[in-house]
């Protein structure tokens, strides 16, 4: 009996999730904010692969400060870490968005939510554009 009132919770529970997930993605502007975050996203790896592929060095300067100079060097396999973090804002404003889709301002949501990911994921990519000048400029 336990079992089956286990296996009844979970695929309800999966039926929701699959429903909040469609409502998310039903709207146009969602797909427009997917396809913007996808080319930004497929622009940082491959800026990050770039700048990996291109080093001699066994560092990396992930940082450069005016006033103090360098402040951050790491191994070169770090610098996947910055579309890795574009991809999980990305992936916790999805979440976000599946929760809330029974809100009223849903439409709203999904343009803050989903235009932030965006304009997350431009402003990493001017990032590794920074860190390419700082290691081989």
């Amino acid at each position: 009996m336990a079992y089956s009132n286990f296996y009844a919770r979970f695929y309800t529970t999966l039926g929701k999730i699959k429903e909040s997930f469609a409502v998310v993605f039903r709207l146009k502007s969602s797909w427009i904010y997917l396809g913007i975050i996808v080319f930004w996203q497929v622009a940082a790896w491959l800026q990050a692969w770039f700048i990996n592929r291109s080093l001699s060095g066994d560092i990396i300067v992930l940082h450069y400060n005016v006033d103090f100079g360098i402040d951050l060097v790491a191994s070169p396999a770090q610098i996947y870490l910055y579309p890795l973090l574009g991809l999980a804002v990305f992936a916790a404003n999805l979440i976000i968005l599946a929760a809330l889709y029974k809100e009223n301002n849903f439409k709203t949501l999904v343009h803050f939510l989903f235009g932030a990911a965006a304009l997350f994921s431009a402003f990493l990519s001017l990032a590794l554009i920074a860190v390419y000048l700082i290691n081989f400029r």
